[in-house]
Parts: C-alpha cells; sequence; structure tokens
C-alpha cells in the first residue's frame, strides 16, 4: 500500500491532503473503509428500490456486480485492497449513477452516504483512461435499467447531513 500511496503523491503532488501529517494512514483507512461501505449500500440501494416498487432494477443491479465480481482473478488478491480496487470503484459507480438517478426524481438521498468526492479520489488513484471507462460502462448499465416505473414524489425535508466518506478521514481533494 505505501508504495501505491508513494506513486499516487508522485503524480499528483497537490491533489489530497490530511488534515494532520502525512496521507498515508487516512488515505489507508478512507481505502479500507470505502471497500467496507460498498455491501452495505447495495442494501441500502436495494432497500429504497423495492420502497419504490422497482425491485427489478436493484436485483438486475445486484446480479451485474455478481458477476463481475466472481470474475476476479485469484491472483488479484495478492495485492491486497489495491488489487480489487478497480473492482469495487466500479460497484460504488453502479450505485451512485442509479442513486442519482432516484435522488434526482424524490429529492433526496436513497442512501446513507454521500460518495461523490470518495470515487473522484478513488477514479484518480487507479487512473484517468481505466476510471472513465468504467464510469461509462456504469452509466450505460444504469441507464438501461428500469426505473421509470417509480413515481416523482419530491419531498422537501430541508439539509439532511450526508456524510462524506473522504471528509470523514481528514482527507480533502484540492480540486481547482
Amino acid at each position: 500500500m505505501a508504495r501505491f500511496i508513494a506513486t499516487f503523491q508522485r503524480k499528483h503532488p497537490q491533489l489530497l491532503k490530511a488534515e494532520q501529517g502525512d496521507i498515508e494512514h487516512p488515505l489507508t483507512a478512507f481505502l479500507n473503509d470505502y471497500v467496507r461501505l460498498l455491501p452495505g449500500l447495495l442494501v441500502e440501494i436495494d432497500q429504497s428500490c423495492h420502497s419504490l416498487n422497482i425491485a427489478g432494477t436493484s436485483q438486475q443491479l445486484l446480479v451485474i456486480l455478481d458477476q463481475f465480481f466472481a470474475a476476479i482473478e485469484p491472483a488479484r488478491f495478492d495485492y491486497g485492497l489495491v488489487g480489487v480496487l478497480d473492482k469495487v470503484y466500479f460497484g460504488h459507480r453502479l450505485v451512485e449513477e442509479l442513486h442519482d438517478q432516484l435522488m434526482m426524481r424524490h429529492g433526496q438521498p436513497m442512501i446513507s452516504w454521500d460518495t461523490t468526492l470518495a470515487n473522484l479520489l478513488v477514479h484518480t488513484l487507479i487512473g484517468d483512461s481505466y476510471a472513465i471507462r468504467l464510469d461509462m460502462t456504469a452509466q450505460e448499465i444504469v441507464g438501461y435499467l428500469p426505473t421509470a416505473d417509480a413515481p416523482v414524489t419530491p419531498q422537501a425535508n430541508g439539509h439532511i447531513h450526508w456524510p462524506c466518506l473522504v471528509r470523514e478521514h481528514g482527507l480533502s481533494l484540492l480540486l481547482s
């Protein structure tokens, strides 16, 4: 992991800052939590789809992800978290794309975490050209999922606290 982080810092020396000290510890903790968060978000998006009577949408998403993760070559696990980071990123991007569609229709978050900055950070970590291909694939897949059945029910709940995984780890992206 240290070598991976060092390479990232060499390529993008001004992109990521930690509130205190070097970025290795908070970035490692962030990546561990990023991986751990995905199963919970999948449950939440599935529950949201069920409550909106579009359970088939989340079921299709889960089948796609199940096949995607089942295709991981065993040798990738030798690299630990870094070896599967792109797969986890793709899962997060599918959730984010579906969530964004649902949130536009209903005016409130359907999952408990705002993963936008987290996904931007991991996008940069795995490399722009590959991440863009994964992003486009996620957008295309979600574009084919049936979400039109869900009635539009905008709700104004005022300000909802929606935690950000990047900020929770004392990291900030300098996106200027």
